[in-house]
């Protein structure tokens, strides 16, 4: 049984293609989904529900644009879709490892902090940055694309660490 406006796979999948997902975005959200319920299976305490269709839809607002904005534009189509504010949270805090207020306004996003701060939204965002595109990617093959990307002190960096190690808690505590 499916919780009160979180939808089914099924039902996000028809969402996706209502508003015109592209076909590698949708095939790119399914293998987040499917990273994402490979951890939900071994961790105690989670929503799986929740995490399925955050995965699915995290991504829904590359139907309208392709940069960093994307998850704003999510959050606007969700919320005409009257989605669980859970599931509209993932898709606002998706985006890399979690974005702070200052770095918000430098991207141009509404100044508020992006960093997942639910076991739900950290698993989407983690699942996210080992998919890459529709291929698997390993922890240590975004790690070293990171530090290239953004220096080794960089908070995303940081962050993904931080992820990996939350993730490796949950997943042993079972």
């Amino acid at each position: 049984m499916s919780n009160l406006g979180i939808p089914s796979k099924e039902k996000c999948k028809k969402i996706l293609q209502k508003y015109n997902t592209p076909a590698n975005v949708i095939k790119h959200c399914l293998l987040v989904t499917e990273i994402s319920e490979e951890f939900c299976n071994k961790i105690d305490q989670i929503d799986k529900d929740l995490v399925i269709a955050g995965a699915m839809l995290h991504d829904i607002g590359r139907s309208i644009d392709h940069s960093i904005k994307h998850a704003i534009e999510g959050v606007r189509i969700l919320e005409r879709e009257n989605l669980d504010p859970r599931v509209i949270s993932i898709v606002k805090r998706h985006i890399g490892t979690g974005i702070t207020k200052n770095e918000a306004a430098k991207l141009g996003l509404p100044v508020e902090n992006y960093i997942p701060s639910t076991k739900e939204e950290l698993l989407v965002s983690y699942s996210d940055n080992l998919a890459c595109g529709d291929k698997r990617c390993s922890f240590e093959e975004i790690l070293e694309l990171f530090i290239r990307k953004f220096g080794n002190d960089s908070h995303v960096v940081k962050e993904f660490h931080k992820q990996k190690e939350i993730i490796e808690k949950m997943l042993s505590s079972n």
